[in-house]
């Protein structure tokens, strides 16, 4: 009797397609067709990436999580996918039983940043210039729910700071912004405005990580400033929808670990201000996990829920 191959076995047997939640052009983007480019010639078909952006990346999520289960359909989404399930009702999708971790892979922090000529260059500073005139300042973030507006919530809990959020659609508008001098202070991942720091014409107070930033050493974090535990990230991480077959799975996993082991991948991420790194299936689930039940208990502290 002729036994058929298994259809994993033959995997991928059609064009593969990483669902994206963010426009064409950005790190995310970058990340997504660098991965793309690898798997390609590996797995003699393409690899196209999808860019669904909008909804605060519902719309990309709820592409993955109807998708078929069969190894095709891959997404490349940030914290979102941790946070949204605690600050909207509106989710037509299960995160924790729709959403299949693959690979977590990257991380960000924040960047606390102001333009060079406010009266603060150390967190210690910064803290007593905004404790001194409660409500004076707003600080603008990429958007509602971004890690730029979580972190900065968390730190304003944390040290009792009366700061107005002025969300922006994007780090971009925000940085023009900041530069003409129209709002004061900007959270959010460094990419769109780091060469302005180097250059001096921004200055960064502090990071939201819980160690330096390998991409601007000399910025002290938050916890080091005495605001203690602060870790605020924004991360990264390959899905799947759930009930991927287990030996197609566990291929994906291996391919796309190897795919981010390599030097040069890592090299063109840190680039653009984000550290990559492998983890284990396990870990990957686990990470997931720990974000979803941080955002249900912390979304309620900082008065970020529905």
């Amino acid at each position: 009797m002729v036994v058929p191959a298994q259809a994993q076995d033959a995997f991928p047997t059609k064009p593969v397609r990483i669902i994206l939640s963010t426009a064409a052009g950005g790190a995310s983007d970058t990340m997504a067709r660098l991965i793309a480019e690898r798997l390609t010639p590996q797995w003699k078909q393409n690899v196209l990436v999808e860019n669904r952006p909008g909804g605060g990346a519902v719309i990309a999520t709820e592409v993955i999580a109807r998708a078929n289960a069969d190894g095709h359909t891959l997404g490349l989404l940030g914290s979102t996918l941790a946070t949204n399930p605690a600050v909207r009702n509106d989710l037509r999708y299960d995160t924790a039983r729709d959403i299949a971790p693959l690979l977590y892979l990257g991380s960000a922090p924040a960047v606390l940043t102001t333009r060079a000529d406010f009266p603060a260059k150390t967190p210690a500073e910064f803290f007593a210039v905004v404790k001194a005139s409660p409500g004076k300042y707003a600080y603008a973030s990429p958007g509602v729910s971004t890690n730029g507006h979580r972190s900065m919530e968390a730190l304003k809990r944390a040290m009792g700071l009366q700061i107005t959020h002025l969300p922006y659609k994007g780090a971009v508008p925000a940085v023009t912004d900041l530069l003409g001098g129209q709002i004061a202070m900007l959270m959010a991942t460094p990419t769109a405005f780091k060469p302005h720091i180097l250059s001096g014409r921004l200055r960064a107070i502090a990071v939201t990580s819980v160690k330096r930033y390998q991409s601007l050493p000399e910025v002290p974090t938050l916890a080091e400033a005495g605001v203690a535990g602060f870790d605020h990230s924004e991360w990264w991480m390959l899905v799947g929808p759930a009930r991927i077959p287990e030996a197609i799975e566990a291929r994906l996993h291996k391919d796309l670990s190897a795919v981010v082991g390599q030097p040069e991948f890592r090299q063109r991420m840190l680039d653009l201000d984000i550290e990559t790194f492998t983890n284990t299936r396990e870990a990957s689930r686990a990470h997931l996990r720990q974000q979803l039940a941080r955002w249900a208990r912390d979304a309620k502290a900082l008065g970020m829920t529905p």
